[in-house]
C-alpha cells in the first residue's frame, strides 16, 4: 500500500533541510506560528516536527518564545568524526578486501562516479549542498558494501548531522578542492586493494575537517 506522507513529516523534512543548507541560522528565534503560515499548513504538525528535531539535538526549545538552532560545538563535531572513523575504517577495509569481486567493484564504481561526474563538476563552486549529497553517496557506498545493519543504521542516525558538519566544512576557503583531493586517495587506495591506505586516507580527510572546523565553531 502506498502511504500518506502526513503534515508532520513534510514539515519536518523542511525544517530539517533548512537547517542542514544553513537557510535557518543559528542566533535566531523563530516561532511555530511564522514557520505555519509559511507552509500553509496548521500549528499542530510544526509543533510535532520542531519536538521531533529538538529530540534529535537540532533544535533548542524557548518558552514562551520560540525554537532556535542548537550550535555545532567542538565537542559534537569531534565525536561526530570519531564515530565516522570507527565505522568507516572498519567498512573500507572490508571494501578493499573485496574490491576485485563483482559487488567491490559495484560499490567502487559508485564512489568513482560520485567523484568525477559530481564532486569533480562542483569543486570550483559554492553549490555546498550538492557536493555534501554526493560526498553522503560516497562514503555511503563503503558502509552499504558490508550488508551490515548494524553500520548501515548508525550511518543514517547520524546522516544529519553529518550533513551539518560537511556543509560547515565546504563553506571555507577551498574546501571543495581539498577535499575533492582527500577523496581521490581514498578511492585510489580502495582501487589497489589497498585497505590500510584507505583508512589513512579517510583519518587524513576526516582530520582536515575536524581542523578546519574547529578554527571557525
Amino acid at each position: 500500500m502506498i502511504k500518506k506522507v502526513s503534515y508532520k513529516d513534510q514539515v519536518y523534512e523542511y525544517l530539517r533541510h533548512a537547517i542542514v543548507d544553513g537557510s535557518l541560522h543559528e542566533g535566531e528565534i523563530y516561532s511555530e506560528q511564522m514557520i505555519a503560515d509559511q507552509l500553509n499548513v496548521s500549528r499542530t504538525p510544526v509543533r510535532e516536527a520542531v519536538q521531533q528535531l529538538r529530540n534529535e539535538d537540532f533544535i533548542e526549545v524557548y518558552l514562551n518564545r520560540g525554537f532556535g538552532i542548537k550550535p555545532v560545538s567542538v565537542e559534537h563535531i569531534n565525536e561526530i568524526i570519531q564515530a565516522r572513523e570507527t565505522i568507516e575504517g572498519c567498512t573500507l577495509r572490508c571494501l578493499a578486501d573485496g574490491f576485485n569481486t563483482k559487488k567491490g567493484q559495484d560499490a567502487i564504481a559508485i564512489m568513482e562516479d560520485c567523484l568525477e561526474n559530481t564532486m569533480k563538476k562542483l569543486r570550483g563552486q559554492d553549490n555546498h549542498y550538492e557536493y555534501m549529497q554526493a560526498d553522503v553517496v560516497f562514503h555511503e557506498a563503503s558502509i552499504n558494501y558490508t550488508g551490515n545493519i548494524y553500520f548501515i543504521r548508525m550511518f543514517h542516525m547520524m546522516q544529519a548531522q553529518m550533513e551539518r558538519i560537511t556543509i560547515s566544512s565546504l563553506a571555507l576557503q577551498n574546501r571543495h578542492e581539498m577535499a575533492f583531493h582527500e577523496h581521490e586517495s581514498i578511492l585510489k587506495a580502495l582501487k589497489a586493494g589497498d585497505g590500510d591506505g584507505a583508512v589513512k586516507a579517510l583519518h587524513e580527510h576526516m582530520n582536515k575537517t575536524r581542523e578546519l572546523l574547529s578554527k571557525h565553531v
